[in-house]
């Protein structure tokens, strides 16, 4: 349901959100496709972690006459991005911390069982074991040479209860200005709160 070249085929950033809109339904109709998507098999990862983000930030980014092309592989960047006169203008490398090994056991649970561990606390903590693997995340990227690319740290907190969004709003706060401490080797650096909160971390 998903190809290296359907992900590869430039598209302006409204048309890049619609084709993983679309994605998503498909393979939320089609119960072993969406299986292959919780697990992050084949492709999927990169969707999921790369596209999905990417689309969002993308709308916010850049006009919609400009053309964002994906690229699959080890390259240090995961989008070239186009003017309208086929000018290379900016290049996006996507980072999406999270915990690896409870995610991969919460998949595999949800698959098995239809739904995966289960957690019990007060409201933002979620948010608070979110930090060090943003900032373990951000300090690795921060080793590399991104001279050339908008790097986006792309994060996906519960969304805060009722009554508590003062605080949820001071966790985003504390981890801005964690992540304004690292020195980063890249021409522009943002936070993404998806689906479609940016930060500039930059300033």
């Amino acid at each position: 349901m998903i190809t290296s070249s359907e992900v590869e085929q430039p598209r302006s950033p409204h048309g890049l959100r619609e084709f993983v809109v679309q994605l998503k339904q498909a393979v939320r109709a089609d119960k072993s496709e969406r299986h292959r998507g919780i697990q992050k098999k084949g492709l999927y990862k990169q969707f999921l972690d790369e596209l999905v983000p990417m689309s969002c930030f993308a709308i916010w980014a850049y006009p919609d006459s400009y053309k964002v092309q994906p690229v699959i592989g080890n390259q240090g960047y995961d989008a070239l991005v186009f003017s309208e006169t086929g000018e290379e203008v900016d290049r996006i490398e996507i980072t999406t911390p999270h915990d690896g090994a409870a995610e991969a056991t919460d998949a595999r649970l949800v698959v098995d069982r239809g739904y995966g561990q289960i957690h019990m606390g007060d409201p933002g903590e979620d948010f608070d074991a979110l930090f060090p693997h943003v900032l373990a995340a951000c300090r690795n990227k921060a080793q590399k040479d991104y001279g050339d690319c908008t790097l986006v740290v792309a994060i996906t907190p519960m969304p805060p209860f009722q009554s508590f969004e003062a605080r949820y709003e001071k966790q985003i706060e504390a981890l801005v200005c964690k992540m304004a401490q690292i020195k980063f080797k890249a021409k522009r650096v943002f936070l993404l709160v998806l689906p479609d909160r940016v930060v500039d971390i930059n300033g």
